[in-house]
């Protein structure tokens, strides 16, 4: 690993701060192994710039837990589901190769999402859930299903090419997909984004961009970016640290796509490498709790042994 890449936040091990912050976490929320461990670590820096950092936190993580309990976000990788076979035939989402940092690049076009399909199915909250199984095909491709070190590269790179909108793509209903698939993942996947890139953005998109900024928030908007097109846009990518190579072709690189719902459709049969939610019954916390004062019992007595011995 790079000294810049060990620069990033992302890279650096828990403070001392946040390592006091998991451990409250781990106090207030019985079912907080619900979540991986990238995904709590995620959550531990998704907040940190609030101003009751703490507070904010748990009332996040109990968001995010409820949300994966409600969508079953693990079993949509595996289970087949008619309304995830609908939404991956109406929403193309195609992953390329990796920066410099080992983040992938993950395109997303605006020609291959059929909104009137989808809104004409899927009303917000129904539409959010079954966006989240893209979200968790990502997750798992980066490892982050079953990483336990928070030294990976947990975030990724998301592009949105913009070729062929026009003001017909941002009527209110369309706006209401973008704000509830695109804007609001980011509140469910914290800390996952690197970078967020608009490209081959035409002036009708600039024009409306006032319109999406206030969704964002200031930390999300300081590293997402409108280009345009072409060789100027390649040496844009350079800049920010992804080469030619991990391109898609379709942009002018060099990359060939892999779907993410070939990859879903491909773990219904051999299985999503996943570790299931560590949610301990009550029977196996009473038991836990028994072998614990066994183990104590013994110390003691070992230690009053000790002592009658000397």
């Amino acid at each position: 690993m790079s000294e810049v890449t060990q620069a990033l936040p992302e890279f650096k091990p828990l403070t001392d701060v946040e390592k006091g912050i998991y451990k409250k976490l781990e106090d207030d929320i019985p079912n907080l192994h619900f979540l991986s461990e990238t995904l709590i670590f995620q959550c531990i820096r998704g907040w940190e710039t609030e101003d009751n950092r703490y507070d904010a936190t748990v009332e996040n993580v109990k968001r995010i837990i409820a949300f994966r309990q409600k969508a079953r976000c693990t079993e949509l990788l595996s289970e087949p589901s008619e309304d995830v076979d609908f939404f991956l035939e109406h929403w193309g989402s195609e992953i390329y190769g990796e920066d410099v940092h080992g983040h992938y690049f993950w395109l997303e076009q605006v020609t291959t999402i059929h909104a009137p399909e989808l809104l004409g199915r899927f009303d917000d909250e129904h539409m959010k859930d079954t966006r989240s199984v893209l979200m968790e095909a990502l997750e798992v491709k980066k490892g982050n299903a079953i990483a336990t070190s928070v030294n990976t590269p947990h975030k990724h790179i998301y592009v949105m090419d913009l070729s062929g909108v026009t003001f017909g793509h941002f009527s209110s209903s369309v706006k209401r997909v973008v704000k509830n698939v695109i804007v609001e993942m980011g509140n469910l996947y914290p800390e996952s984004v690197h970078k967020m890139f608009f490209v081959n953005a035409p002036f009708v998109f600039r024009a409306i961009w006032g319109m999406i900024t206030p969704w964002l928030h200031p930390v999300t908007k300081e590293k997402t970016y409108i280009l345009g097109g072409g060789e100027k846009l390649l040496k844009e990518f350079e800049a920010a640290g992804i080469p030619r190579a991990s391109v898609p072709k379709v942009l002018g690189g060099q990359a060939e796509p892999i779907s993410l719902k070939s990859l879903i459709e491909g773990w219904r049969v051999s299985g999503a490498p996943v570790t299931p939610p560590a949610i301990k019954t009550e029977v196996e916390k009473e038991e836990e709790g028994q072998k614990e004062e066994e183990v104590q019992k013994e110390m003691v007595e070992e230690g009053e042994g000790g002592k009658s011995e000397s």
